[in-house]
Order: C-alpha cells, then structure tokens, then sequence
C-alpha cells in the first residue's frame, strides 16, 4: 500500500490497524445477493448447492463460495442472483424501502443497490435509477432488465438534473456516491493505484455537490442514506457534518444494526453513522441516515407522459400478458407497475418494463419481457442443463412448436426465441451472449 495511506489508516485505526493491514492480505471475501422477485431461497440452494453461508449485512444476502465463473451460469442469465460485495448490501439495508413507495438510488450503476432496493419494494411503488455515465447507466439498464423488476425508471443525468425535475417527491433516496474507494483496494488493484490524498479531497467536494442534490429530491419527512467504500474522514464524518451545519433541517438517525461499528465522533453525533472495515467482514463501507424535518412546499408532481395509441400488432400480441400500465413511443411499447411519469430535463433511458416495438405488420419482443418477474410469459420452452450454454452462446435449439416462447431453465426465463415448427431461432441478445 502507499505510504500516504498506510500513515492515514494508522491515524485513523490506532490499535487496530495491525488487524486491519493483517485482513487486507487475505483473499477479498465475494458474496451475491438471492432475487426474491423470482426465487425462494430454498429452490435457490436446491438448485445451486451452494452452502448456505448468510452475510450479517442484509436480508437475502450471503457469501459466495471460492469459485469463479458465476457470470456464465444460467442462474446469472435468469437474474436469481447478483454478485455483490458483501458489506455493499448494508447501505440498502438502513434505508429500509417498503413496497409502495417513491424510492430515489441517485448514483446507481452499475446496479447492485438497485436491485437490492427492488427487491424489498416487490414491484410496489416507483424506484428512479440515475447514472450519469452514459457507459455505466448502459450497463445498468443490463442488470435492472436482468433483475425482472417492473417498476424502475432509469436515467441518465446530472443529479442537479434530478433535483430540478423531481422535487421534494421521494420519499427516500439513497446516495451512494462516488469515492475515492479505499474498501476496494484488496479486490482491485487498480484502484488503489489511482489513489492520492488529493483524489481524497477532490471526492470528497464532489460529494457535497451530489449531497446538495440528494435532499432536494426528499419530501418532508424523508430519509436520505448517504454511503461510500472509501474509510476516509473528509469523504465519511466530515461530510456529515458539513451536511448538518449546512442544512440544519437534516437531522442524523442512529443507525442499529448488528454489523460494523460505530463512526468515529466528530461533535456534531457522527459516532451515530455506521462504519464496516475489513476485519467486520466485508471490503469497506461507510453509511449516514438523515431524516428531512421541513414543512411541505407543495411542488407540482411530475406529469404522466401521454401515450401514443397502441398498435393494433401490439394489442394481439399483449393479449399473451398484461401489465397494470402500458406506454408507447415511436412505436416502442412498455409495461410497468407504476404510472409512466415524465422524466423532466433528465435523459430516460428506459421506463419500467421495454415490451417490445411495433413495426410493419408485426409486433417484436424485446429480451426484457421474458426477464420480467411479476407477468412471466405463458408460453415456455425449457432446455436441459446440456443445452443451456448453447442458448446463452447464441445457438438455435430443435423445437416442434411454432411462435414465441420464453427459454427457461427450471421453469426461470434465460431469454427468449422464435420457432418454426423445427427449430427455435435464438433471440438471446448479441451483446450478453457467451464468448
């Protein structure tokens, strides 16, 4: 490690840093997440085999096993789990999202908060998703279709952007922000390469920026959970206190849980944040809850955005399935959960649930459909574990049916395909299929 960080983290961790430089030489600890929207966790361990080794951090979530490859498995494809650092799931966890709910994730890709947020929320209520990397918030959208989940609108913008088209209309946001990511160095080199006490100082304004943005998206009442991976002071307990003596109206929550730790006291009640390090059992992290005690402004609510007529292809093939709410434009049809509400200034780019487009005479699917968890498609074709590979890699599949069918694996959608009364020409995207 470099010497500026080492002389940082001793200051910091006093007695405890031998602990700490002893744990950062043992193999990063991997866990990943159960997807209660389309699995129990006793079919999932039925199915795997993994051993069953919960993490303290959240509900679903559990070490992953010494092994590699996950990403090339049918039980990734079908979106039951999500590979996720294990302390990662605390933020989550303390923000506590209940079904029904209007839920903000302001710095989300690539995911894994999202998900999680998605997961507690069963497809009830409103979750808006923002990135503001064009590339990351691809990527994003991947993960979220993956996850099946029916009500999240994701976007691609400046959190200023948010904060001007929705305020004061969450009712929790979570702001995971980027940070200088001292609680990854042990599984990516790279960023402790990067690292510097100026990069320190430069996240740490950053994220005040962001802060700024993040509770002006919060109703009266709400709660906004900031977190990072980074063990810093300037990124972690001094922005909380600069966000209090900023914004006298955010009042910090205690946090109770039952891993980590306290934060360190700073005089304005820091010690009620929670930090993780890497002897608690995860790679790092640092998590504030505020509650907005402020009296209601009465802003206007986002608008629905008004729909073109659904075409007439369309219609017959979504006889098939139904969603509570439906949207078309430029021929694109969704479905989802939730009133499509209008993004405002802020780039979508996908709201809820992308059925498919509507072109010449004909209707065409898209991949999210089948992956979605709350309207499975009817039609089904299941596939042997010998030929799952070969679907996921692009090959076509003998079948004596004709149409669309969803390709299952244990009764969970991997895709999807069209038969021809020989074969199912395979329509599992380019972009995710195995090398």
């Amino acid at each position: 490690m470099k010497p500026e960080f080492e002389i940082r983290m001793r200051k910091l961790l006093k007695d405890e840093y031998e602990a700490f430089e002893s744990t950062l030489k043992e193999p990063p600890r991997r866990g990943y997440r159960i997807n209660p929207l389309k699995t129990s966790r006793e079919e999932f361990f039925r199915l795997t085999g993994y051993p069953e080794n919960p993490t303290p951090f959240a509900q679903y979530a559990y070490y992953l096993p010494e092994q590699t490859g996950v990403g090339a498995t049918a039980i990734h494809a079908a979106g039951l789990l999500y590979v996720q650092e294990p302390s990662a799931a605390s933020a989550v966890t303390v923000l506590d999202p209940k079904p029904g709910m209007k839920v903000l994730d302001l710095c989300a890709a690539p995911g894994s908060k999202t998900t999680q947020i998605a997961s507690l929320m069963h497809n009830q209520g409103l979750l808006a998703a923002n990135e503001i990397n064009p590339g990351r918030a691809k990527i994003l959208v991947e993960n979220i279709e993956r996850w099946g989940a029916e009500n999240v609108m994701v976007l691609n913008a400046d959190p200023a952007d948010v904060a001007d088209s929705f305020p004061e209309f969450f009712d929790a946001v979570l702001c995971d922000a980027p940070c200088s990511g001292e609680g990854m160095f042990r599984k990516n080199p790279d960023a402790e390469k990067e690292w510097s006490p100026e990069s320190v100082l430069s996240c740490a304004k950053r994220q005040r920026t962001i802060l700024d943005s993040a509770l002006k998206c919060l109703k009266p009442g709400g709660r906004l959970v900031y977190s990072t991976c980074t063990f810093s002071l300037e990124e972690n307990e001094e922005n909380v206190s600069w966000l209090l003596g900023e914004y006298p109206f955010m009042k910090l929550e205690p946090i109770s849980a039952s891993f980590g730790r306290p934060g360190f006291e700073l005089g304005t009640g820091t010690s009620a944040c929670r930090r993780i390090f890497p002897m608690d059992g995860g790679e790092g992290h640092f998590i504030a809850s505020f509650r907005k005690e402020t009296e209601p402004q009465n802003p206007d609510s986002p608008a629905v955005l008004k729909s073109e007529p659904l075409p007439p292809s369309a219609e017959e093939f979504l006889k098939q399935i139904s969603y509570p709410y439906t949207y078309v434009h430029h021929s694109r049809v969704y479905g989802g959960s939730y009133p499509f509400i209008s993004p405002g200034s802020c780039r979508l780019l996908r709201h809820q649930v992308l059925l498919g487009e509507a072109k010449k005479n004909r209707f065409e699917p898209d991949h999210a459909l089948f992956l979605s968890s709350g309207h499975p498609f009817p039609v089904k074709m299941e596939l042997q574990d010998s030929e799952v590979r070969p679907y996921l890699s692009g090959m076509t599949i003998p079948c004596a049916r004709k149409g669309y069918a969803a390709v299952c694996w244990h009764g969970h959608a991997l895709g999807f395909g069209k038969a021809d009364g020989t074969i199912l020409k395979n329509r599992y995207p380019k972009e995710l299929r195995l090398k």
